[in-house]
């Protein structure tokens, strides 16, 4: 194995489960956000209206 190769493999791998995990967790900081929206004032919407 070349030299350095090794730390390359592992870099990769904490920036891949760095991504994955901030993903995570901005999805469950986003499914947090919209229970709390006060639904009764959304409006329906239809992609047709202009």
């Amino acid at each position: 194995m070349p030299d350095g190769l090794g730390f390359l493999l592992v870099m990769i791998a904490f920036i891949v489960i760095y991504t994955i995990a901030k993903v995570v967790q901005y999805v469950r900081l986003s499914k947090k956000q919209w229970e709390e929206v006060d639904k009764s004032k959304l409006k329906k919407w239809d992609d047709e209206e202009w």
